[in-house]
């Protein structure tokens, strides 16, 4: 994982007020009950919210990279005004023998060349005007892992953004409407040597590799799976062989790139990010009793800013999780190990997010429970982490006020607690 750390909070170490609620007892008789005070009695359950400053302490980051396009199943192909995606593919394995009988036989020569793509038509848009799929040769190597727009490799950038484009080896043309289902599965034909070009892959493991476009403004090509489907010759033999080959460092590369988190929190985007935290609950919070009281419920409560640019405000529902971290993320960083799922996931629904009021909310009840009922000392920082489920699904992502914030965004922890009764000797 390329994991980059950004945003690190420091901790905020405020003094929580701690009130101190005198008891007295009074003698009477063995057999006289009261009330209001006997053994058993009820107590009040009561919902507070506790803000960053009413913490002892509380830090929050972002980190991303724990899905980056070559892991995602983003395989988006787009020529619109907001974002300009490619995929970038290299076929490996494209074999130079094959089993004849039960021999081996070297291929004299490869034919009838075509990349298939299996295209989800729901997803995407072909402009009345249609569009065309072209397959280019790349001219450069790139690094499946760190390759984007404007880079084919760590700090080696295209000589021109969006891939070093060399000879066009195949195209489709693609007319509107395209919903049919039997138009699930694009065929792009090979328009220069099938033998040359498999012939170069074999022999260099797919080297450069190759890139994928789409030519018309507005036009988007979800594509679910690629492959090169090929006849081969073998030699001695006049049959042809049918064959396909799956592509390795298969990654989409796009333009404007994923900006990098700054103050805010963010969850979601390409290359993923999480909210990393921890924080220190006062024992008690104005006049009630936390240490040692029933915690009912207990939420982590972020609050939306304003929705980052197309093509990175989220569009669909996303699913939020938030889980136990099992050691300091600001010391471990990015590959902090993971605890249990803390409770069930919330919808984090776009339309939603721009309300007055908009609010995630995630629960945390069963750590927060523990720490009410734990000996002093043994569990004092709580640790946080929130992410996407599944992540890398698009460009889209969302941020939240976080500690740093000056406005009224800030997080916080809300909860229900119903306080210990005291067992009092009538």
């Amino acid at each position: 994982m390329n994991a980059v750390r950004t945003g690190v909070r420091w901790p905020i170490l405020l003094a929580a007020g701690v009130s101190l609620v005198a008891i007295g007892c009074t003698e009477r008789a063995v057999l006289e009950v009261d009330s209001e005070t006997a053994p058993g009695q009820s107590t009040p359950t009561t919902e507070i919210e506790i803000p960053v400053q009413g913490m002892i302490s509380w830090r929050d980051t972002t980190y991303t990279g724990y899905v980056v396009p070559l892991t995602s199943p983003y395989r988006v192909v787009n020529d619109s005004a907001d974002v300009t995606s490619r995929l970038l593919a290299r076929f490996e394995t494209i074999p130079d023998s094959i089993d004849v009988g039960t021999i081996q036989q070297p291929i004299e020569a490869y034919s009838s060349g075509r990349f298939r793509l299996l295209v989800d038509t729901a997803t995407s848009v072909i402009p009345e005007a249609g569009l065309e799929l072209e397959v280019f040769a790349l001219t450069r190597a790139y690094e499946e892992r760190d390759a984007t727009w404007s880079l084919a490799a760590l700090d080696e950038p295209w000589t021109e953004p969006g891939g070093d484009l060399g000879e066009r080896i195949g195209a489709l043309r693609i007319d509107a409407p395209f919903d049919s289902t039997t138009s699930d599965t694009l065929f792009v034909p090979f328009e220069v040597s099938t033998d040359s070009v498999l012939s170069n892959w074999a022999s260099s493991d797919g080297e450069p590799g190759l890139a994928i476009r789409a030519v018309s403004a507005g036009s988007s090509v979800d594509v679910r799976a690629l492959a090169v489907t090929f006849e081969v010759k073998p030699v001695g033999q006049d049959s042809l062989v049918p064959a396909a080959r799956s592509p390795a460092g298969y990654t989409v590369i796009f333009d404007p790139e994923t900006p990098p988190p700054g103050q805010e929190s963010r969850i979601g985007g390409l290359p993923s990010s999480r909210i990393y935290l921890d924080f220190e609950l006062p024992e008690t919070w104005e006049g009630l009793q936390l240490k040692g009281s029933t915690i009912n419920a207990a939420s982590l409560i972020f609050r939306p800013v304003a929705p980052p640019p197309v093509p990175f405000r989220l569009e669909d529902p996303l699913e939020v999780i938030s889980y136990q971290l099992l050691a300091d993320p600001f010391e471990v960083g990015p590959k902090t190990p993971i605890g249990g799922v803390l409770g069930p996931p919330d919808l984090l629904d776009p339309e939603d997010l721009t309300e007055d009021d908009a609010e995630l909310q995630l629960s945390i009840t069963p750590l927060v429970l523990i720490w009410s009922f734990a000996p002093a000392d043994s569990l004092d920082v709580l640790r946080i982490g929130v992410q996407a489920s599944p992540e890398g699904r698009s460009l889209g992502f969302w941020e939240f006020g976080s500690a740093e914030d000056v406005t009224s965004l800030q997080p916080s922890v809300r909860m229900l607690v119903t306080p210990r009764v005291p067992f009092r000797l009538p």
